[in-house]
């Protein structure tokens, strides 16, 4: 308990009043931590030579991928017609981390799994937290960026809650046995309550509508976060990601619901609202 309140408070005010800049580099920060821990999951046998290729590899996937999702503010080396930025920095990583792998590989048992596994690293971790600064770039930024948060979180305690009140019908008992249906839709129920509490207390400018799209997706995102996160931990045989924060596990731990929430909220955001008038 002490570590999150302790974590909260260090992460939130550059959240509440930092710009987009501010808010990429708090992201960058998680993002690292959160690769060290998938490498200390995934390779555990190599995790002091892997994670070393994987922040260099996976800071510039985070930039393009920010970048690449704040249009309005793009430098001009970034601009589309010069290629898309984060099309060309995935494609370097296949290249460079398929060579690295090959050239410092001891045996042939398992390599490719090996390397299929740091790929799925850069596509889990810095890909998608690059995706977090784009909303502070949003009209509104400042409010649309704590939407997937608070969802998110929302779902998480609603489920939690009703889980362990109502819960019978299991979801994926193989993944995660204890996550029910009932669960499931009382976190929904709370992630949209959450939203319109937020939207009337301190963002106007999203709609009724917004908050109950958005409490539906983000929620169903953060349950598919969750989820994917179980799996791996059940697949690479480890309880937690890692101990940064005794008593809750790993960020990535903390973190694993809103991973997936953030994108669906940028989608909807981005290509699905301005569709809805």
């Amino acid at each position: 308990m002490l570590s999150g309140i302790v974590a909260a408070l260090i992460a939130f005010p550059p959240l509440i009043f930092g710009n987009e800049w501010v808010v990429g580099a708090v992201a960058l920060i998680a993002g690292a931590v959160c690769m060290y821990e998938f490498v200390g999951m995934a390779l555990p046998e190599s995790r002091r030579s892997t994670f070393p290729l994987m922040l260099v590899l996976g800071v510039p996937i985070f930039a393009a991928s920010a970048v690449s999702t704040s249009r309005a503010r793009l430098p001009a080396w970034a601009n589309p017609e010069h290629g898309s930025p984060l099309l060309i920095t995935i494609l370097a990583a296949v290249v460079l981390s398929a060579a690295w792998f090959l050239f410092t590989a001891k045996t042939t048992e398992g390599l490719a799994d090996r390397w299929a596994r740091f790929l799925l690293g850069l596509l889990y971790v810095p890909l998608l937290l690059g995706l977090f600064p784009a909303f502070r770039a949003l009209d509104g930024g400042r409010g649309w960026l704590w939407v997937p948060l608070f969802a998110s979180w929302g779902g998480d305690i609603g489920g939690y809650f009703v889980g362990r009140a109502f819960g019978k019908n299991k979801m994926l008992p193989l993944i995660s046995p204890k996550k029910t249906w009932e669960g499931f839709f009382g976190g929904v129920a709370l992630a949209v309550v959450v939203l319109i509490a937020f939207k009337l207390l301190f963002f106007d400018q999203m709609s009724f509508l917004d908050c109950i799209v958005l409490g539906v997706l983000c929620d169903l995102g953060g349950v598919f976060g969750d989820l994917l996160e179980s799996m791996l931990k059940r697949t690479y045989g480890v309880k937690d990601s890692g101990t940064i924060m005794p008593g809750h596990g790993g960020l990535l731990d903390r973190i694993d619901s809103t991973l997936l929430a953030v994108p669906v909220a940028y989608l909807y955001l981005v290509f699905a609202r301005p569709l809805l008038g």
